[in-house]
């Protein structure tokens, strides 16, 4: 009997999302890894700018790398403070599935020391 009722309300959940049509997906997402953030603004596939950015005293001296999706740029070497971003205004569709990234690299006696890659990717 327990079983005939589970299985009675996973068919009604799986008839609610059909009608209801499933979540709508947009570009629109955030994330942090180690002292790099990444924030994808937009709708669908469309994505309006890609952000890259620091932390909570995630500070750096250095440049921020955005790729992906058909983006491959770089900021200038620079101080970046929590609440300073690096923008990168797309206006565009991206593929389905792509994967966007972004990477803080301070700038360490004459190197690179990576702060982190965060990536978020863009599907429908």
């Amino acid at each position: 009997m327990r079983r005939a009722v589970r299985v009675a309300l996973g068919a009604a959940g799986a008839v609610t999302l059909l009608v209801a049509g499933a979540p709508s997906a947009e570009a629109g997402a955030r994330g942090c890894n180690h002292r790099t953030c990444i924030s994808v603004d937009g709708s669908g596939l469309h994505v309006d700018s890609v952000s890259a950015s620091t932390t909570w005293n995630g500070d750096f001296t250095g440049h921020f790398h955005v790729w992906g999706g058909g983006l491959d740029t770089n900021s200038r070497t620079a101080f970046w403070g929590y609440h300073q971003q690096f923008t990168v205004p797309v206006g565009r569709d991206l593929p389905n599935r792509a994967v966007v990234c972004a990477e803080g690299w301070e700038h360490v006696k004459g190197g690179f020391q990576s702060r982190g890659r965060a990536c978020e990717e863009i599907h429908l």
